[in-house]
């Protein structure tokens, strides 16, 4: 089992309160709400906003913009014009690099997003709070896009120098080396996570990737127990349940997995085809369990969420003939033989029938499996054969048997039944 982790990138708000515009209103509020501080333990010392004041009107804009969310592209605009004043200070065009490359994220253009917001950590003067967080941004940007080596160290470089103790950081991390196919590492993160997790539950997508991860590595009995601990807190949650039960299937706890799969189905969980085709599919693959199966088929069936063709119905009757309901069986494989893109299904409909003594159905069936085409002609030939043999039309059955003899797959069993009618 994989489960894929889609971090879905959400463009960050930065508020103009959090850093210096150059305006007198802007400079009351700093005095008025000291910015929290994100980064306590950073090793960076966080630089001084010095700013051009004549940006200030521009740079304010800039804002207003980006945080109504209409218009990225007039963000982005300005923030180019502000990087082309020769009257900008490095924190002028560390905000504009910042805040051009958030707008970027928020139309979509990650490559745009990427260059503006490596500028925006080269140019080295936001504050710490904003410098960490566009680190936090660009290494979620650069899993997005695969670069997965500029994003291990780019989160790592982040982890580093501050020391953080932010859970989030280290779900970005296990998310990243989870993408990347780096599951022992990501199982380090992620329990690093779900250790710093203090004011909550961990996120369930932190718990899925640790599951999975642990399913990866062959740490078979720490996936399970993490699974049954996701399903007992959300009973109700089909996703979480079709986990479980394909760990079940997998290390060999087929009732298991049969029994909370068809516990689910009882409360009318299982709403889509492929739920009911795993849980009939556990069924046919334990022993005497058939019946099942077939309960399993036809309520899919008789609830239109499976498909009545002919898959979905030469399954139903293997399951039917393989616990003695032979006749419900036959009615299966009759419905399923015209379906069928070739003649196999008509083809085990007929020696079905053979063996049940129905001996004109038998050939009709034989003749309707050549008609669609076999593999092994032969042994609808054979069937053939017999059927015309036990209807006493020897001669029918001599050609029957002929015409089965040229099949490298039946040649020596038709022959040899061949020369037992003609003495």
């Amino acid at each position: 089992m994989k489960v894929l982790h889609s971090m879905k990138l959400a463009a960050v708000v930065f508020l103009a309160a959090s850093l210096s515009v150059g305006t007198a209103d802007a400079a009351r509020r700093e005095k008025a709400e000291e910015p929290k501080i994100d980064y306590p333990d950073a090793t960076r010392e966080s630089p001084k906003a010095e700013n051009s004041p004549r940006l200030g009107k521009q740079i304010q804009k800039m804002f207003d913009l980006y945080n109504e969310g209409e218009d990225m592209e007039g963000a982005i605009k300005i923030a180019e014009e502000v990087l082309a004043s020769d009257r900008a200070k490095p924190y002028d065009r560390g905000v504009a690099l910042m805040i051009a490359g958030n707008a970027a994220l928020g139309v979509d253009d990650y490559g745009r997003a990427i260059s503006y917001l490596e500028r925006a950590l080269e140019e080295n003067a936001l504050p710490n709070n904003n410098h960490y967080a566009t680190m936090h941004t660009l290494a979620s940007v650069y899993a997005q896009e695969d670069k997965i080596p500029e994003a291990v160290a780019m989160i790592d470089r982040m982890i580093a120098e501050t020391k953080s103790k932010d859970p989030d950081v280290y779900g970005l991390k296990g998310g990243i080396h989870y993408n990347a196919g780096q599951y022992d590492l990501a199982i380090d993160a992620i329990k690093r996570a779900i250790e710093l997790k203090t004011d909550g539950a961990p996120e369930s997508n932190w718990l899925q990737m640790l599951m999975a991860a642990y399913n990866e590595t062959g740490r078979d009995a720490e996936a399970v127990a993490l699974a049954e601990q996701l399903q007992k807190q959300s009973p109700d949650d089909k996703r979480t349940l079709l986990n479980l039960a394909s760990l079940y299937a997998q290390t060999d706890m087929t009732d298991k997995a049969a029994a909370l799969l068809d516990d689910a189905r009882s409360r009318g969980m299982l709403t889509e085809q492929k739920d009911y085709e795993i849980l009939y599919a556990i069924y046919l693959n334990m022993d005497g369990k058939e019946a099942d199966a077939a309960k399993v088929i036809q309520e899919g069936l008789d609830k239109g969420i499976l498909k009545a063709d002919a898959k979905t119905y030469t399954f139903l009757a293997q399951s039917l003939y393989f616990s003695d309901q032979v006749d419900a069986a036959i009615a299966a494989y009759q419905k399923a033989a015209p379906l069928a893109s070739d003649g196999e299904t008509a083809l085990a409909l007929s020696q079905i029938l053979t063996n049940e003594d129905r001996n004109q159905e038998a050939k009709a069936a034989a003749q309707q499996a050549l008609s669609k085409g076999l593999k092994k002609p032969g042994e609808a030939w054979m069937v053939i054969a017999r059927s015309e043999y036990y209807m006493d039309n020897f001669e029918a059955a001599k050609v029957a048997y002929r015409e089965a003899a040229k099949d490298p797959a039946t040649r020596d069993q038709a022959q040899k039944a061949l020369a037992q009618i003609s003495r």
